[in-house]
């Protein structure tokens, strides 16, 4: 009976993860082509049964990290690595790890997803709870996907030691950071009776205060 559940699990790990192939291309095309399309369709898909969720595509916090992990092996396939700021401590023990790695980049960047659907709670004067923060954060998690995808390509650029590369790395870094604002401006202004100009002025103070706290979360673990 143990085999037995055992090769069920197995057989069900191996479909999930060879859907991936076919539901990631997908999600991440629609994201791109139409941001707002897709956190309306997170908004939806959270009010059907839980095992009729994403059906068509992945589940937003699955696509982050699976963006990452994209990342990661472009970065890995490019030969290149993060600067070794760590010595000892917990950082030490995360940076020997790639798995250990990757979930902190997962959760470094899913800072801005969280810090956005904060925003949007409290510029609809909704009540910040467990229930009420998993809407706008999953939708968050859909565009935060392309966004990781592009800043860890252009950050690799960046370390390639020619300054061709790093001036293309920070043109890269400019154009997606003001698409991502673009984006969140957008949903904002859709979202509550903000003016453009207060809903662009909302989203560049989330964003900048959401690259403080993953920049000092990143020199707490990392630094020490």
């Amino acid at each position: 009976m143990d085999f037995l559940r055992l090769f069920q699990s197995l057989e069900e790990f191996l479909y999930e993860a060879m859907s991936w192939l076919v539901f990631y291309p997908r999600t991440l095309w629609r994201t791109i082509r139409h941001p707002i399309q897709m956190l309306r369709y997170s908004d939806k898909e959270l009010e059907d049964a839980p095992d009729q969720q994403f059906t068509d595509m992945l589940s937003p916090p699955l696509f982050l990290m699976l963006t990452i992990l994209l990342s990661h092996l472009i970065e890995v396939a490019s030969h290149q690595k993060m600067p070794e700021v760590a010595t000892t401590g917990i950082g030490k023990e995360i940076t020997a790890s790639e798995m250990n790695l990757l979930v902190l980049r997962a959760f470094l960047f899913a800072i801005y997803p969280l810090m956005f659907a904060v925003r949007r709670l409290k510029a609809q004067g909704m009540a910040l709870n467990r229930d009420t923060l998993r809407r706008p954060f999953y939708a968050q998690c859909y565009i935060a996907g392309p966004a990781a995808l592009v800043l860890g390509i252009a950050s690799i650029l960046a370390r390639l030691g020619d300054v061709a590369w790093a001036v293309a790395a920070l043109v890269i870094m400019l154009v997606t950071i003001s698409w991502y604002l673009r984006i969140e401006t957008i949903w904002l202004r859709s979202r509550t009776r903000k003016s453009t100009g207060k809903a662009f002025r909302s989203a560049l103070g989330t964003w900048l205060l959401a690259s403080l706290i993953n920049s000092g979360a990143s020199f707490l673990i990392l630094g020490g």
